[in-house]
This record gives C-alpha cells, sequence and structure tokens, in this order.
C-alpha cells in the first residue's frame, strides 16, 4: 500500500523563513555589488582625471622645451628660453575644468665653487638650466555621473598632480638625443628648420643638398651710454623636396668691456683657454693660471665678466700643444711684438685704454684700467670666449641684389670656392698662421665674379638714384676661423674621400660643411662713406642703436650727378660687431673694406667745389662712452663721419661753416666735447649733449674731437 509521506516534502522545500532570509541576502550583495559599480567607476574616472591632469602638465613641459632662443626675443615673436618664469592658466578638457599652476626656478654654475647654485652668480648672464613644477589642480564642484548623465552620485572630489622637469638652456639637437627601442643608442631625432629669407639671410650651398646661413647680428646697447652686445647664430641644415632639417646650430655673441688687469698669484688665479672649432663642435675648455682681468663696470653686458677673464694669453696648460701652438692663443695671428716677454704679464698679449686725451695708453700694470671686445661661443650650455673673429671679405651690394635665387646661387658659389682655395692654400704645413693665405675677391677670381656696382665703367651695372629715390645698400662679410691641427686633419680625411664616421665627423657629408666660415650681413654695422662728399649722393652713417633701430647704407639723392664712390668698411675683429672704438695700434690695418659706384641723376646743378677740407678723429676719454657714437651735423659744410672720425668739405661761398657733434651722454656724469684747434660755437652739458663748433677756412685743415669729463 502506497503511502504519502509528508516529512520527505518537507525535507524537499524552503520554509517562507528561508525565503526571506535569502531574499535579504540577496539584497544586501546586490546592494554591495551596485556600490563597487559605482566605487570602480568613481575610481577610473579619477585615474582617468589624472591621466588628462598628467597630460596637461607634460604637454606645457614639451612647449617650455620648444624654445628657439636663449635670450628674450625683443619683437616677442619668437619662444625664448628667458621666458620661462612662474605662471598660472586653466584648461578645460570635456566638461572638465583644471587649474594650473607652474613655479621656476633658475639654477647657474659657479665656476668659484664648481657646483650648481639657484643664487645668481655674478659671472652668468642667464642659467644653465631651469627646474620647472607644474601642478596641476581639478575641484570637487564637478559632479560624478554614471550613466547617460540623468543620475549623479554626489561630487567627484577634488585632487592634484604635480609634476617637476628639468629644462637645459642648450638649445642644439644634442638637448633632445633621444633614446633608441630595440638597441639603447642614442640618436638625434629629426627637427624641421625653416630657411632666413633673402636678402638679409643668405643660404650658402655646402653640397649634398646641405646648406649654411648666418642669422643678422642684433646689436643690443645695454645702456644708451655704454658698452654693446651682439647676438647672431650660424644654422647648418639639409634640404630636399619635402624641407629642410636642422643639423647644428652654433651661438655667438660679440661684446665690449671695460676691465682691470690682473696678475695670477696661485694657481686659482687665471682664466680658460680659448674655445676652438675642432669639427663638429667647439672644443673643451681649459683651466689655466695666467693673466687675467675683471669686470670693472655694473653698466654693461653680463658677458663682461667672463670677456675680462679669460681674454688673455700666458700660463701653461695639460692641453696645449706644441705642435700647435696657435690654438691655444685668443689671436694665433698677432705679431710677437704685441706680447709681454717678461714680468707678470708675462705670455698675454697688450692691452689699451684711454688717456685724458683719448689716445690709447698700453695697460702695463696690475690695476690698470683698459677696454676689452671678446667673442663668445655656447659650449655645453655655457658661454666661453673663442678665438677672436677674423673676417676675410666684405662685398657690398645695391638694393635689389641677392633678392632672387639666380643672383644667390652666384654669391654662393664664390663664397664656397674663395674658402675651398682659401683651405687649400693653407696647406698642410704647421704654422700656417705665420703666413696666412688671403681670401680671393670677386674680381680676382678666375673666371672673374661680377657684382653689381663693382665697377665704374659699366653703367647697366651701377644703382642709380633720380628725383627722390633712395636706395637700401647692402653689405657682407665673409669670415673665417682658425684652423687647428685637428680640424686639419678631418678635412683632409674627407678631401681623401674618407666618410664622416671614418674622420671623426659623424653625420658630415663633405669638408665644406666643417670648414669654419660663416657669411654674416654686415649692413648695419659697416660705416658708410662717399666721395665726394654728401653730393651727388649721400648715404646715412648713422650711431648703433638696440636691433639695428639706426640707419646705415641708405644712399639718397644729393645734389646734381655723376658717380659717387661709396665706401662701406668694417673692422675684421671682434669691434666690426661691437662698433667700438679703437682698442689697439693696429686698428686702421685691420679695417676691411669695399667700393661701390653710383650713379646719381639729377637736373639741378653741382654745388661749388669747396675750398677747405677740415678732417680730425673723435675720441672718447671717458670709459663706457665711444667716440663712434658721436654724431655730426653740419651748417655750409659737407661732412660724413668715418670709422674714427668725420671729414667735412667746405663750400666755397661759405660764410659761418659749423660743425655740431652730439649723441654722448653716461648717467650722472658731466660730458663735454672738446678740441684744441676749433673755437666751441655754443654748448650744452645737461640732458642731450651737444657741442657746437667753428670750421676754418683752411685747405686740409686736421681737427681732433675728444669726449671729456666737466671741463676741457
Amino acid at each position: 500500500m502506497r503511502r504519502l509521506s509528508i516529512g520527505s516534502i518537507q525535507g524537499k522545500g524552503f520554509s517562507l523563513l528561508e525565503v526571506l532570509v535569502a531574499i535579504v541576502i540577496f539584497a544586501i550583495g546586490m546592494l554591495a555589488l551596485f556600490q563597487l559599480q559605482g566605487g570602480l567607476s568613481k575610481s577610473a574616472s579619477d585615474a582617468n582625471m589624472r591621466t588628462v591632469a598628467v597630460n596637461i602638465a607634460e604637454a606645457i613641459i614639451e612647449e617650455k622645451r620648444g624654445f628657439k632662443r636663449v635670450d628674450v626675443d625683443p619683437d616677442g615673436i619668437d619662444p625664448a628660453y628667458e621666458d620661462i618664469a612662474d605662471f598660472e592658466d586653466s584648461q578645460t578638457r570635456g566638461a572638465f575644468d583644471f587649474e594650473i599652476e607652474g613655479a621656476v626656478v633658475d639654477y647657474w654654475y659657479d665656476d668659484d665653487t664648481e657646483s650648481f647654485t639657484y643664487t645668481e652668480p655674478v659671472t652668468a648672464a642667464n642659467s644653465d638650466f631651469k627646474l620647472v613644477t607644474i601642478t596641476v589642480t581639478w575641484n570637487d564642484s564637478q559632479e560624478f555621473r554614471i550613466d547617460d548623465g540623468n543620475t549623479t552620485t554626489g561630487g567627484l572630489g577634488s585632487g592634484q598632480i604635480t609634476l617637476t622637469e628639468m629644462i637645459s638652456s642648450i638649445t642644439s639637437a644634442a638637448d633632445a638625443k633621444s633614446s633608441t627601442g630595440g638597441t639603447g643608442g642614442l640618436y638625434f631625432p629629426t627637427i624641421d628648420y625653416n630657411p632666413g629669407s633673402n636678402p638679409e639671410i643668405i643660404s650658402i650651398s655646402l653640397g649634398e643638398n646641405r646648406f649654411k646661413e648666418s642669422t643678422t647680428p642684433l646689436p643690443n646697447v645695454v645702456r644708451t651710454d655704454e658698452l654693446v652686445e651682439t647676438t647672431f647664430d650660424v644654422v647648418t641644415y639639409s634640404q630636399d623636396d619635402e624641407g629642410a632639417t636642422f643639423l647644428r646650430r652654433e651661438e655667438f655673441r660679440s661684446v665690449s668691456c671695460e676691465c682691470t688687469l690682473r696678475a695670477p698669484v696661485g694657481n686659482d688665479d687665471g682664466g680658460y683657454r680659448p674655445a676652438v672649432w675642432v669639427g663638429v663642435e667647439y672644443s673643451e675648455t681649459e683651466w689655466v693660471s695666467k693673466p687675467y682681468g675683471e669686470s670693472n663696470s655694473n653698466q654693461q653686458s653680463a658677458f663682461c665678466d667672463i670677456c675680462c677673464r679669460d681674454h688673455h694669453d700666458g700660463g701653461t696648460g695639460e692641453d696645449d700643444d706644441s705642435n700647435d701652438p696657435g690654438r691655444a692663443k685668443i689671436d694665433a695671428f698677432r705679431p710677437a711684438a704685441d706680447y709681454w716677454t717678461s714680468g707678470s704679464l708675462v705670455g698675454d698679449h697688450k692691452h689699451y685704454n684711454r688717456n685724458s686725451e683719448g689716445g690709447l695708453t698700453v695697460a702695463a700694470s696690475v690695476g690698470d684700467d683698459y677696454v676689452e671686445a671678446c667673442r663668445l661661443v655656447r659650449k655645453d650650455g655655457f658661454f666661453r670666449v673663442a678665438h677672436d673673429l677674423r673676417q676675410e671679405g666684405l662685398n657690398s651690394f645695391p638694393e635689389n641684389y641677392l633678392d632672387n635665387t639666380a643672383e644667390v646661387a652666384v654669391y654662393s658659389t664664390y663664397v664656397t670656392d674663395a674658402v675651398t682655395d682659401f683651405n687649400t692654400a693653407i696647406g698642410t704645413t704647421n704654422l700656417y698662421e705665420q703666413n696666412p693665405p688671403t681670401l680671393t675677391a670677386p674680381l680676382n677670381m678666375s673666371p672673374t665674379v661680377w657684382f653689381p656696382a663693382s665697377v665704374w665703367w659699366n653703367a647697366t651695372w651701377l644703382p642709380t638714384l633720380t628725383g627722390s629715390t633712395s636706395q637700401q645698400l647692402r653689405s657682407r662679410g665673409i669670415y673665417v676661423d682658425y684652423f687647428s691641427d685637428e680640424l686639419r686633419a678631418i678635412i683632409d680625411c674627407l678631401n681623401d674621400g674618407g666618410t664622416g664616421i671614418d674622420c671623426d665627423a659623424p653625420n658630415v657629408t663633405t669638408a665644406l660643411e666643417i670648414i669654419p666660415f660663416y657669411d654674416v650681413q654686415l649692413t648695419w654695422l659697416s660705416r658708410w662713406n662717399e666721395t665726394p662728399v654728401n653730393n651727388p649722393v649721400d648715404v646715412t652713417n648713422e650711431a648703433v642703436e638696440t636691433n639695428n633701430a639706426h640707419s646705415r647704407g641708405v644712399a639718397n639723392l644729393g645734389q646734381g650727378f655723376g658717380i659717387s664712390t661709396v665706401n662701406a668698411a668694417v673692422h675684421k675683429g671682434n669691434l666690426g660687431l661691437t662698433a667700438t672704438d679703437p682698442i689697439d695700434l693696429a686698428y686702421s690695418g685691420d679695417l676691411r673694406s669695399y667700393n661701390m659706384y653710383v650713379l646719381a641723376i639729377d637736373g639741378t646743378p653741382e654745388p661749388d667745389d669747396g675750398i677747405a677740407v677740415v678732417a680730425g678723429t673723435i675720441t672718447s676719454a671717458v670709459g663706457g662712452v665711444h667716440g663712434s657714437d658721436v654724431e655730426i651735423s653740419f651748417h655750409e659744410s659737407q661732412c660724413d663721419r668715418t670709422n674714427t672720425g668725420y671729414a667735412c668739405s667746405i663750400d666755397a661761398v661759405a660764410h659761418n661753416p659749423r660743425i655740431t657733434v652730439s649723441n654722448y651722454a653716461k648717467n650722472n656724469v658731466i660730458l663735454v666735447a672738446c678740441s684744441t684747434e676749433l673755437e666751441t660755437n655754443g654748448q650744452q652739458v645737461t640732458n642731450g649733449n651737444w657741442t657746437r663748433f667753428d670750421l676754418p677756412l683752411t685747405t686740409n685743415y686736421s681737427s681732433n674731437i675728444v669726449i671729456k669729463t666737466d671741463t676741457c
């Protein structure tokens, strides 16, 4: 008989209480899962916020790294290293707001302590690196949502990240070395480059689709009554159908300074040997015990501490090469008579100052003041004194020349041919500096190179002025640095068919690429004079101002018709880029010049011939005041400024010929212009100093003008 067992049914079922308990447990689990999901989503969003914040900070860092120059761009176009400073900003990414704060600390390398410091040393111009700390913050006013935006779970919460990076002041490709993924080696990443524009910047073809160009020198008159600092870069790049690629940059500064002479007492007294071009970079500089100098004015370039200290010869260094002594000298071509052979200054070249009459006097003892001019190059982030500039050629052109590619090609070919011949003429003999070659002038090339206005008998090549027209004439200088034996060995290796790697010059394809030459725009640093003076052509010749704000080389139609010989002249050394008065006895012999011929067409009669020529020097006996800055104006005469003075032609009908000199000043110092030959016709010695002199009606009269303090 079958039986129904109630007990067995109860063993396989669930009581109501159990079901209720199970529901509660499930509900608690689901609630925990829901909270976990929200927490995970919120954590993921928080992580995303941090990632976005880091990306913002990294983007700002990379933007700061992308500066194009070290010093501040006066026009505010190029980002500069000196522009990197404390800042605040805000950005919106998606629907979220981020607040950004940047703190920048500058660090300098102190040569005295041989350590980095965040206290600016006196000897530093700009810091060597900047420590940039970027803090990105997001606030708790932003809501956190987990679905389609209709459900809010509360505030997202505040947060912040901080990123710290170091930005070096070095602007060369070496600053951008990156690690390769597979080999762990280093490579130079490709950097796009925009070549400069003709005619101010001319790209010189080096062959193998490689080019070299120099930026236009920009002088900076540190104080309007003090000395000058000029900067320009030389860039080598490659060019193909896809554009230009940066290869290397050499940064130059030229500076004029007032210094005080010192002699070494111990091994810690002295300075660095000059930086020398040795193929693809400049050499390391060695500290040696030798005579040195100290900057004696705070009214001049910050680079004057380095210039005064290091622009000296003498001493013995471990790296000195007896087979190549010129490498260790500031100017390898200086005559032997210009060195001290005994005493505390033995081995140093002589330095000069100006006496109370504006004449040169040698600084012969410790403590004597002198005027200096230096060229500095950037080496591994630091500016070092290099060999003196050596301009080997100067050329001038009419306004419309070098505007098109055909003309640039002619000029580029001349430059590279002349430099190649110069290198060949050096040969393999040691001590080539004892008998250096000269750079072949265009008219002496074979075949001859003709530039417009270089000869007067071909009227079709002459720039002409008619009516009220004027032309901005142009000049360019070709500089060639010292060839060390090390450099010459690399050049010979490349010329013999060796590769760049074989010849210790990686990434170099031709010897011309590493020959240390550069073509520089000198229009606004040349002195321009014309003969006859002012008529029928007058060329502007103003004193140098910051960023080339002055006018030089603008040919204006005067009175009459005919040909004027226009001469552009500039000192071949450091003085040529700093517009400095002569600082040694060899100044006149170191001038480079070039004659152009300008045809004036005007219907008015020519002025009467002059009956007297008055000429002389304009010098300064006041430290920090340049005689070359003095401007002149004239009455009943025709006058021009020259490199070291002035020249006036007196009209035959003149009754009261006068000349007025101006543009000389010094803070808190009374200055006067003096002449022992000319009679003063008026003078102002406060704000906007000027002095007027009468000019005598005597043929070929010589009269010098000197700027002095207080009284004549």
